[in-house]
């Protein structure tokens, strides 16, 4: 089994050198090298106001030192990487909090055996010095049920940020030690956490903690690399939410008209486009429950070093609501808390529509030359068979795209595609014109991209040349004008011309084979050579250097030996067009 690639100097000095990262990028953070400790730029200015401490092993970053701030935490301890800090370690924190500190410490502690120890060795050194401490233990983890669980109770993950802030904001008011730790105890007991995890993390030089199929997921995955509660078939997200939530509920006892505020956690490697699909499933099925949602937070908060999953937390706010929430809501100078003005829900605009309804595309007055029955038909052929055969080449499209693009050339040809087969009833087939800027509309809407602007640019210049008509011509020179504006837009906005492996070529070569052929005396394979002519364009590419678009970036050959997807996909649809031609009955 080959070992995940790291960028790491040393495995020795990982956890000096990501805590010195931080301190670079905020300054004022203060670095105890020699402790892995990190203080609040406030630390000596907190006489009356009660001091939070946290911490735990490293390769959770953020967590903690990203959270060390004015309204958080006021000193972090970071141990080795999933190793508990040495009570040393923490002692010398504590004593650094305290000596300008008449109000007293909280310490906030992970639910870990190792923490737990450690933590507890300092906390009863520091009492033993006359130093005012209390402590939390916070066991947020409600994926193994109760009936199932061990003496070493839950486990802390990342609801634990909910007691950080809610605890921390009591502090900066001023309220005495006492009763900022009854109020981070309160919030501990009505936080649940359920995490996903879809592969597991390796310690950096080291093979992966335990192996998952591709179709795999652990259910109750914690932040140690330890495999979760059971193991299941991947599901869609919303599914997988589903189950977290379903589990969290039972915990929390929520019903319809309960309030939650939601922290959906990143492990470290998930993508923030799955990360924003999973906070968009949370808050649909929650509002679908009838439980108000307050406050939603995200991001990578407590990771797993390279793990690939998630933790949903809710915190209940239903019998301490209006505390809660104005510690959510205050400010703080820790830099890593998601929660920002903008969490809060303005009174001027209303909640976001759980689906926007699609965009409508405006009724286009017909325009141009209008076509005869036989020809109306023949369009409809010619839309409807190109359209099928770029459907049908989605996958080789999306193949050819990826070896140096993002793979999905096909997917989003195949958008529009569709697009105009559902919608082929109500296109103004009667008029070219007004059917170009239909098939434009659909190109901007349902593409998007570079080449959904492309196609957009191709077919609004060539349904203006189509709309100068005034009479009936030469249709075959009248399409053939068309198609050369629209051959000039491109290569004026785009920049890209024949040559530099693009659509272009495919398209080029076409359109200069069907310019030839009108000027000879038409034979019946007129048609047919406009089609070699498009796929000796697109074949030509393959010995092309690309100066144009994504592929223009990748100077590594092995990517560059397969033919251009836009031409290929160009030559799809000409041919598509072609044969339409060639075998229409009357």
């Amino acid at each position: 089994m080959a070992r995940p690639k790291n960028l790491i100097n040393s495995l020795e000095n990982a956890v000096f050198e990501t805590l010195s990262g931080l301190s670079y990028m905020y300054p004022q953070l203060e670095h105890h090298v020699s402790h892995g400790v990190v203080l609040s730029p406030d630390c000596r200015e907190r006489r009356d106001k009660v001091a939070l401490v946290c911490g735990g092993g490293s390769g959770h970053e953020p967590f903690a030192a990203g959270f060390v701030g004015t309204g958080m935490l006021t000193a972090s301890v970071a141990g080795s990487i999933f190793a508990a800090p040495p009570s040393s370690h923490i002692t010398y924190a504590l004593r650094r909090v305290a000596e300008n500190n008449d109000a007293g410490v909280l310490v906030l502690i992970p639910n870990y055996t190792g923490d737990r120890l450690n933590f507890g060795i300092a906390i009863e050194k520091a009492r033993q010095a006359d130093v005012a401490v209390e402590d939390v233990i916070i066991g947020d983890d409600c994926s193994i049920p109760d009936c199932e669980g061990s003496i070493a109770g839950k486990r802390g993950l990342v609801g634990l940020l909910f007691v950080i802030k809610i605890a921390g904001a009591l502090a900066e008011k001023g309220l005495p030690l006492h009763d900022v730790a009854e109020t981070a105890r309160r919030v501990s007991q009505s936080i649940a956490t359920y995490g996903i995890g879809l592969t597991a993390c390796a310690i950096p030089g080291q093979h992966l903690m335990f192996e998952l199929k591709q179709d795999e997921v652990q259910c109750g995955m914690g932040v140690h690399g330890e495999p979760g509660y059971k193991r299941i078939k991947l599901a869609t997200a919303s599914e997988m939410v589903t189950l977290m939530l379903k589990r969290i509920c039972e915990t929390l006892s929520l019903s319809a008209t309960d309030s939650v505020a939601v922290i959906v956690n990143n492990f470290g490697a998930l993508s923030q486009l799955e990360q924003g699909i999973v906070v968009h499933e949370v808050a649909c099925q929650l509002r679908n429950m009838g439980i108000r949602l307050v406050r939603v937070y995200s991001g990578a908060l407590m990771t797993s070093i390279n793990s690939v999953g998630i933790h949903v937390s809710l915190l209940k706010l239903t019998e301490n609501y209006d505390t809660f929430v104005e510690c959510l809501d205050q400010e703080t100078e820790a830099p890593c808390w998601p929660g920002r003005a903008y969490s809060i829900p303005s009174t001027l605009t209303s909640a976001p529509a759980l689906k926007e309804a699609p965009l409508g595309r405006g009724k286009i007055e017909k325009m141009g030359v209008p076509l005869n029955a036989r020809d109306q038909r023949l369009i409809k052929l010619c839309l409807t068979n190109a359209c099928t055969a770029i459907v049908e080449k989605e996958a080789h499209l999306n193949k050819l795209d990826g070896a140096c693009g993002d793979g999905d050339c096909g997917s989003t040809l195949k958008r529009l595609a569709e697009g105009i087969l559902n919608d082929l009833d109500h296109l103004s087939l009667s008029h070219p014109a007004t059917l170009l800027l239909e098939i434009a509309d659909a190109a901007e809407e349902k593409m998007g991209g570079t080449s959904g602007a492309l196609y957009c640019f191709f077919f609004t210049t060539g349904a203006k040349t189509l709309a100068s008509l005034e009479h009936e011509e030469d249709m075959q020179r009248v399409w053939l004008n068309a198609f050369r504006s629209g051959l000039n837009c491109l290569e004026k906005y785009g920049k890209a011309k024949a040559g530099d492996r693009t659509m272009l070529d495919a398209m080029h070569a076409a359109c200069a084979a069907y310019e030839k052929l009108l000027k000879k005396q038409p034979s019946e394979i007129f048609y047919d050579e406009i089609a070699t002519a498009a796929w000796d364009g697109c074949n030509a590419t393959k010995l092309m250097e690309p100066r144009a678009g994504r592929a223009s970036y990748v100077k590594q050959a092995r990517y560059l030996t397969e033919v251009d997807a836009g031409a290929y996909a160009a030559a799809v649809w000409i041919s598509a067009i072609v044969q339409s031609i060639t075998h229409f009955k009357e």
